[in-house]
């Protein structure tokens, strides 16, 4: 008996042992998203299949098969219409106007109807299997499907409640609940309006990889579904350097790179007098200190730098070692310097760069540069 309660004992414990290793194709999702981005590559969209010549289903990338029966006409030397019916006591089909441009592509017109009644009219481009730049004699055995312009898309997570979907010069902000629903899934619901929002379900294969289903709603509507795969990495998109000639109109806002492209403001100086371009250093990130460095002037031009809150003149500490601290500063929060440039000889030109670096996250850092010439 006590033999028999060992042996139970221990196969408990084995088995035990045995549930708790995770899948070789699974992974636990981060505690959080804080200071991560999260790429979206967009996969394939569903597709419409002819099995002979009167039945066809749509194949759902989900899983889902929806079956429908259809007419198809070829009614011009490149065009033709199809009309697949899903339900034909709800009133429910797609009337496809078809229009070849070359070897399997072309352009559609979609009708949808709901109780026979149009409810929806879409636009686009299609591709099919048969690889003829002309409609075929029938479907049977085609697929048929959208052709989708894929869109990858990057979320970055920059407090524990904010984030902005990024591309570069343009951000859209929202706030965010993210939440851990699985031994390997997680959900986030990004907020950009009150009646605008999408709800993203992630399965992990890695750390950092999986899988995902985005669903997007507007005013309040489901709109969209897309899926593919994602990935997660550190943001280092946090510091962001800006230029102009005026506070209110500076140049470089959501750009980040190293080289000071579309962050460059050109100016001319008169032969005697000071030229003024203000710079801004940006927090996009959580609560942060930045780092501010200047290159030097040049023989050409006396330059000067000035923080401006307070006013202080700056000038050799900004252009030596790690140049100037800002202090803490909050998400979003900005400090400004003004540059002020003076001819020293009658003609040349110079260089001014910007720098602006992250204290908390590695490899954050963006530049603006200014171009002066004497006129």
């Amino acid at each position: 008996m006590k033999n028999s309660c060992f042996h139970n004992g221990l196969l408990a414990v084995v088995l035990l042992s045995l549930l708790s290793v995770p899948s070789a194709h699974s992974a636990a999702p981060p505690v959080d998203l804080l200071g991560q981005f999260l790429y979206f590559e967009e996969g394939p969209d569903d597709y419409l299949t002819f099995t002979d010549g009167t039945n066809g289903q749509e194949i759902e990338l989900a899983g889902g098969v929806d079956p429908f029966t259809y007419t198809y006409t070829v009614t011009g030397a490149n065009t033709a219409t199809l009309v697949a019916t899903y339900d034909p006591g709800d009133g429910d089909y797609d009337e496809w106007d078809l229009t070849w441009t070359s070897d399997g592509k072309g352009s559609f017109v979609r009708r949808e109807y709901k109780d026979n009644a149009l409810d929806d009219t879409d636009t686009g481009n299609f591709q099919e299997n048969t690889g003829e730049a002309f409609p075929p004699a029938d479907l049977i055995g085609a697929r048929l499907e959208e052709a989708v312009e894929l869109e990858d898309e990057r979320f970055e997570f920059l407090t524990e409640t904010e984030g902005r979907e990024f591309e570069p010069g343009d951000v859209d902000l929202f706030t965010y609940v993210y939440m851990v629903t699985g031994a390997d899934t997680a959900n986030v619901v990004a907020t950009f309006k009150p009646d605008k929002w999408d709800d993203i379900d992630l399965t992990f294969d890695t750390e950092s990889t999986g899988a995902y289903v985005l669903t997007r709603y507007d005013d309040g509507i489901l709109k969209d579904e897309k899926r593919g795969n994602f990935f997660f990495d550190r943001n280092t998109q946090t510091v962001d350097m800006a230029v102009g000639k005026r506070i209110g109109n500076l140049i470089g806002d959501d750009f980040f790179n190293a080289s000071g492209a579309r962050q460059t403001v050109k100016v001319t100086t008169r032969k005697s007098g000071t030229t003024k371009v203000f710079t801004q250093a940006e927090n996009d990130g959580n609560d942060d200190n930045l780092q501010v460095k200047s290159s030097k002037g040049s023989r050409k031009f006396d330059v000067k730098i000035f923080s401006t809150s307070p006013r202080k003149n700056v000038t050799a500490a900004i252009t030596k070692g790690r140049g100037v601290n800002t202090g803490n500063l909050d998400h979003n929060e900005r400090e400004i310097f003004q540059i002020q440039a003076k001819p020293k000889k009658k003609k040349g030109g110079m260089t001014l760069r910007l720098m602006g670096a992250s204290s908390s996250v590695a490899g954050a850092r963006d530049q603006a540069k200014i171009k002066i010439r004497k006129k």
